[in-house]
């Protein structure tokens, strides 16, 4: 299991990676004997426990050490040898933690570090959140924080696996430097408790699950779904749903007339979005033409906005974008907020906290509904269990993309993205297909 392997590679690079060793190697069935850690230490059966077992040593003169802090440099050593990684080789003229930038960016312990900053030490929370991602427990716990000094997801969920405790009392000490001593207690939890039981993996994470009462399972019967062409069937002729398509500017010219007539009941429209990079809003070129050609055409509409938001606040903005667009118009379906995880590490979204993406979505659909329309989030499997937190936007619908036969999705959704390579008369090459589970507009 890659939870144990991680704790032994971690409490391993411990003894090579930040710790003084002394010149013996490793020896079997030896015992404790530092002269600075006694019964009295709060930290003794934990030294104790790895030491016995020839994992960590001291720091050498016969010392542990404990109140020593940790440096950067040392802890993306100590994490990246934990998660697997080689070894990187020393690069001249450079202090020996600098290849160790690299290896900690592309893993996700940072998103962006100063080579300048290699010596100081990261503080407690910050080392909470790359134990959090070196266990790839990236799920974000709403439970009651356990300290009054430190009310952050990552710290809760790690208390409630055991993982981490707090600095005396009910006090986290979040800004503070984390010790030697400290870490080594962090490394025997995490070398001792199952910290995944009760999760669900997904990609290369460990996903805590919601339960009923806060996200409603999926509801669905598999079994009833089947293609008949090129739509998505579901149930018998007594169940109620509808077909559409989802469009860009990227398809040109659309004759509305010929999708309508092809039994295609609603049509999404990209109304506009933001750039990955720059930031910038922007209005999808077809957009105007879309509505008037698919309204006309006696086709449902709804519409969604490509949405980059890195904040409440931006999410709002991208709202107000797309009301001023809108100018009160009539729609059917949803106006949807698209948020989706693009572009790598040169996207302006990269390393956004799902609290930070939540609040932007959240804000978006908030105030699209203060109008009057229906709001609506967009995600696949990926944004739904990692980058987002359902929990807080279970007021507006959901739209799951899944390019399969039958969905697979843990949670419940009111339209579903079947397919990216639909075929639809009057409109060019392949198009996105979808169900929907409610009959927008009556």
């Amino acid at each position: 299991m890659k939870r144990r392997t991680i704790a032994l590679l971690l409490t391993v690079a411990l003894a090579v990676s930040m710790l003084v060793l002394p010149g013996t190697g490793a020896q079997l069935n030896r015992v404790m004997n530092f002269t600075d850690v006694s019964e009295e230490n709060w930290y003794y059966d934990y030294v104790k426990d790895l030491y016995e077992a020839n994992i960590i040593d001291g720091y050498g003169n016969g010392i542990f050490a404990g109140d020593l802090t940790v440096t950067w440099g040392q802890a993306f050593k100590l994490i990246t040898l934990a998660i697997g990684c080689r070894i990187p080789a020393p690069v001249p003229g450079e202090s020996w933690a600098y290849p160790y930038i690299e290896l900690a960016i592309d893993n996700r312990l940072v998103y962006a570090f100063d080579k300048d900053y290699l010596a100081d030490s990261p503080t407690r929370l910050q080392v909470a959140h790359m134990v959090a991602r070196a266990l790839d427990l990236l799920s974000i716990s709403q439970g009651e924080s356990p300290f009054v000094d430190c009310d952050d997801g990552y710290v809760t969920h790690l208390y409630e696996k055991g993982i981490l405790w707090g600095a005396g009392e009910d006090r986290f000490a979040p800004d503070s430097p984390i010790t030697r001593a400290e870490m080594t207690a962090i490394i025997w939890r995490v070398y001792n408790l199952e910290v995944s039981e009760g999760m669900f993996r997904h990609s290369n994470y460990w996903v805590e699950p919601f339960s009923a009462d806060e996200v409603e399972p999926f509801g669905y019967d598999t079994s009833l779904f089947s293609l008949d062409g090129e739509f998505m069937t579901y149930g018998d002729e007594t169940a109620v749903y509808e077909i559409g398509v989802d469009v860009s500017e990227h398809k040109l010219e659309i004759d509305w007339e010929a999708v309508a007539a092809s039994g295609v009941d609603f049509a999404i429209l990209r109304i506009g979005g933001r750039f990955m990079q720059s930031g910038g809003l922007y209005e999808d070129a077809y957009f105007r033409e879309n509505l008037e050609g698919a309204q006309a055409a006696g086709l449902k509409v709804g519409v969604y906005f490509f949405s980059q938001a890195i904040n409440a606040e931006e999410g709002l903005e991208e709202a107000e974008f797309v009301l001023e667009l809108l100018d009160g118009a009539r729609l059917d379906y949803p106006v949807i907020c698209d948020w989706e995880y693009l572009g790598g590490s040169t996207a302006r979204t990269y390393g956004v906290e799902p609290a930070d993406i939540t609040a932007g979505i959240d804000a978006f659909c908030s105030r699209v509904e203060e109008e009057g329309y229906q709001g609506m989030l967009y995600f696949n499997a990926y944004c739904g269990y990692i980058k987002m937190d359902l929990r807080d936007l279970t007021d507006y619908d959901f739209w799951y993309a899944q390019y399969s036969t039958r969905p697979s999705y843990r949670y419940h959704f009111q339209m579903w993205q079947y397919t990216s390579t639909g075929s639809v008369p009057g409109i060019n090459g392949n198009v996105d297909m979808n169900i929907s589970f409610v009959p927008y507009g009556g």
